[in-house]
């Protein structure tokens, strides 16, 4: 059996706080504390976790599969799908089920937009990740067969042109807006082009194969965090200072709405994905000084991250509409005070599910009128 890594569970604990904050941080200039620092730290300096998520799955796969055995790709993707594709599909139909009972509207639930909405990853706004790592997992071989290439050519080298390569698809990507009219008159097309960010793997493609490569070179990337770590401190620091000083020279100087600040310097462009790689250093040097058991909450966290994940931004609504109904207007409630309650009722709610779903999965199976 394969041994977990206390590194990596601890930073899918930081990443799953860092999305929560991503997704508190449309309320925070709404809230009872509506400072920029606040904003920026949640819209921006938060950025890093989706990727990072992307990086522990490239850990883990290659982990896992290594190149030198042969890939059972039949009961690879059936375990994948039951471990994420099940969970995908189910979340998503809650989430539609939700905003038509809200909206009142059944016209959501026709085949085709049923169809659509799954494929595209729009049950909801964060569930578009799950449809990502999908296809993660159905190009797998292609991404053994990218490993194999890039140790053949040299890893620097190959890490390198792919991280330059990544910054060409991100910036063209981001002026990629205006489509000609043979492209607007098929549907098909038009929806795969506008929709690419919630499907197309390539985006994350350079922290999905850094965890790939680390995986396969663990011992290497323990001595170098270890002899760098003061190093990638700085860089972290110079990163995340650069982010900060672009932030307030464009909202302050050029007047710039913030959520174009966000749009400018979120995970997708050249800042965002230095910044997310840094910190993955920084992070796991700083994660190198503790053991298993050393940093409880984190290790809880992670351990109900998935869940926690899937249910949170149902409870961020709930919460924000019954703070500004039942106890105070929500734009006098703390933003901290909010995110604190928001990761606990999540926390616990995924506690509950964490063990009322293993129970129920094994009663379908056991009632199927085959064998699984």
């Amino acid at each position: 059996m394969k041994k977990r890594n206390i590194i990596f569970d601890h930073l899918r604990a930081l990443s799953m706080l860092g999305v929560v904050a991503i997704h508190v941080g449309d309320l925070v200039m709404q809230s009872g504390t509506p400072w920029n620092w606040l904003y920026l730290l949640c819209e921006v300096l938060s950025r890093y976790s989706v990727p990072t998520f992307f990086f522990i799955s490239g850990y883990g796969l290659f982990y896992s599969h290594p190149l030198e055995n042969p890939l059972d790709y039949g009961a690879f993707i059936k375990k994948r799908f039951k471990s994420i594709g099940i969970p995908y599909v189910v979340t998503s139909l809650f989430y539609m089920g939700v905003a038509s009972l809200m909206a009142r509207n059944l016209a959501m639930w026709h085949p085709k937009y049923v169809l659509f909405t799954l494929f595209f990853g729009l049950g909801n706004y964060h569930i578009y990740f799950l449809v990502i790592l999908m296809w993660f997992y159905l190009l797998f071989p292609l991404w053994r067969s990218l490993m194999k290439k890039m140790e053949a050519m040299g890893l620097c080298s190959s890490l390198s042109i792919l991280f330059i390569l990544e910054l060409f698809l991100y910036r063209g990507s981001a002026h990629f807006w205006a489509y000609p009219q043979w492209v607007v008159d098929t549907p098909l097309f038009y929806d795969l082009l506008q929709y690419r960010l919630n499907y197309f793997p390539f985006f994350y493609l350079f922290v999905f194969m850094m965890g790939g490569v680390i995986a396969r070179h663990y011992e290497a990337f323990l001595t170098f965090i270890r002899k760098w770590k003061k190093v990638l401190g700085a860089a972290f620091v110079l990163s995340a200072g650069c982010n900060t000083l672009i932030f307030y020279r464009w909202i302050l100087i050029h007047h710039m709405p913030l959520e174009d600040t966000t749009n400018a310097l979120q995970q997708l462009s050249t800042p965002g994905l230095t910044y997310t790689v840094i910190f993955i250093l920084f992070a796991s040097a700083v994660l190198d000084r503790y053991p298993e058991g050393k940093l409880p909450l984190l290790e809880k966290v992670s351990d109900r991250s998935f869940y926690i994940y899937l249910i949170h931004p149902f409870f961020l609504d709930q919460l924000s509409y019954w703070i500004d109904r039942a106890i105070v207007p929500f734009n006098r409630f703390p933003m901290p005070v909010f995110y604190v309650l928001l990761i606990t009722v999540s926390y616990v709610a995924a506690g509950l599910l964490k063990r009322l779903i293993p129970p129920l999965k094994r009663s379908l199976l056991t009632h199927l009128p085959y064998k699984a």
